[in-house]
């Protein structure tokens, strides 16, 4: 049963504690969605539904414990999203498998699906002064700070000039990551022509692979400071500071200083598992059976050396601590396979997940609400 996008009704009648009639009335009204059973007259419930149900029960019984739960991974939902959808050990994107359109679709095309549009022919405006000298980080962030003071377009919240300057931001990203003018050539090509990678299939699926996945520490940053009205420079920016952090994109190098670790696999995991408390690159909460996006790219690994030394972190991971590779794992190992640069996982991941907190910002500017929780206050009482 666990494995089922659907429950049956004895199913989801046990798993809400409540009569059958009950579960029609919850189909009746909207909240619970089913779909026939072919051959018969009977109905199946779609799990997510029953289980938003089931938690949202137990919230009302502890209010106090329900807000705590929210901060988790596996918390209630703090806000309706129609972006992304983890079900079942997959990604939906728009309802589409994210490995799907990994395999088939370029990554303009899955930032059209996410934003509702791409904007094809936008190119942004040329910045004097050269930053070369900053880490990649600094240099997206100033460019991004240049663009919210100089840009007229980036002020505006219409979603025909966000996705606009959206398209301009990520073309900026790009030329910074390259060293190079902004193009309208596609994303992938500028990248792999640049790393010196011969075809750009690879750094095309790693793109959409990274795009969205849900809502995550730094799509919730990015929704955050979009609901403040800020421009979508500023909202990447959020983003991107986020991302840098060791527990989000920081897990890349931390990967890498894994895998360079000297002596024997098993005796490197060992290492790393006691110092840190876990293994960066393996295992993923929501993917107990494996992470299908770190599954994707391994399988595009190019044979050599790094192809080799994956295979055997992997088989000793699985083996000696019931870990799968995840994203972070495969971004890292493809990018060593194909010869790109030490900070290019970093980078792909920033760029492919820019198209995710831009629509994601899109969402947030339509609801028109800030975005303000409460923080339960543990310090000392206020004197009188």
């Amino acid at each position: 049963m666990s494995g089922s996008r659907y429950l049956s009704a004895d199913q989801a009648v046990a798993l809400l504690d409540v009569r059958k009639a009950t579960l029609y009335a919850y189909v009746s009204r909207g909240l619970v969605r089913s779909r026939a059973v072919s051959g018969t007259r009977k109905r199946q419930y779609l799990r997510s539904d029953v289980e938003r149900l089931r938690a949202g029960k137990r919230a009302r019984r502890d209010p106090r414990g329900a807000a705590k739960a929210t901060l988790g991974m596996r918390g209630l939902p703090v806000l309706q999203s129609a972006l992304t959808c983890i079900e079942s050990g997959k990604v939906f994107v728009r309802g589409r498998d994210l490995v799907e359109l990994a395999h088939t679709s370029p990554f303009e095309d899955v930032v059209a699906l996410l934003w509702g549009a791409w904007p094809p022919d936008v190119l942004p405006a040329r910045r004097r002064g050269r930053v070369s000298s900053l880490p990649l980080l600094a240099r997206m962030q100033r460019r991004l700070a240049e663009d919210d003071v100089h840009d007229p377009a980036a002020r505006s919240l219409n979603p025909g000039s966000v996705r606009r300057v959206g398209a301009a931001v990520l073309r900026r990203l790009v030329a910074e990551v390259c060293q190079s003018a902004p193009s309208l050539d596609p994303i992938a090509h500028q990248l792999a022509r640049a790393w010196g990678i011969p075809t750009a299939d690879s750094v095309d699926a790693a793109l959409v692979l990274c795009s969205d996945h849900g809502l995550n520490v730094s799509a919730f940053t990015a929704r955050c400071v979009a609901s403040a009205g800020a421009s979508i420079p500023m909202v990447v920016s959020a983003g991107l500071g986020a991302l840098s952090g060791r527990n989000h994109g920081g897990h890349a190098q931390r990967v890498s200083a894994m895998l360079d670790t000297p002596g024997s696999v098993s005796r490197a995991l060992s290492r790393v598992a006691e110092r840190d408390g876990e293994l960066p690159g393996f295992g993923h909460t929501l993917y107990p059976h494996g992470d299908p996006r770190g599954a994707a790219l391994l399988a595009r690994l190019v044979s050599g050396p790094a192809k080799r030394r994956a295979a055997r972190f992997i088989e000793v991971a699985r083996e000696q601590h019931g870990l799968h590779p995840n994203l972070d794992f495969g971004l890292v190992t493809l990018c060593r396979s194909v010869g790109a640069p030490v900070w290019a996982p970093w980078a792909l991941f920033a760029i492919g997940r820019t198209a995710g907190w831009i629509a994601h910002a899109l969402e947030q500017y339509e609801t028109g609400t800030l975005i303000r929780p409460r923080a339960e206050y543990v310090g000392p009482l206020p004197s009188e």
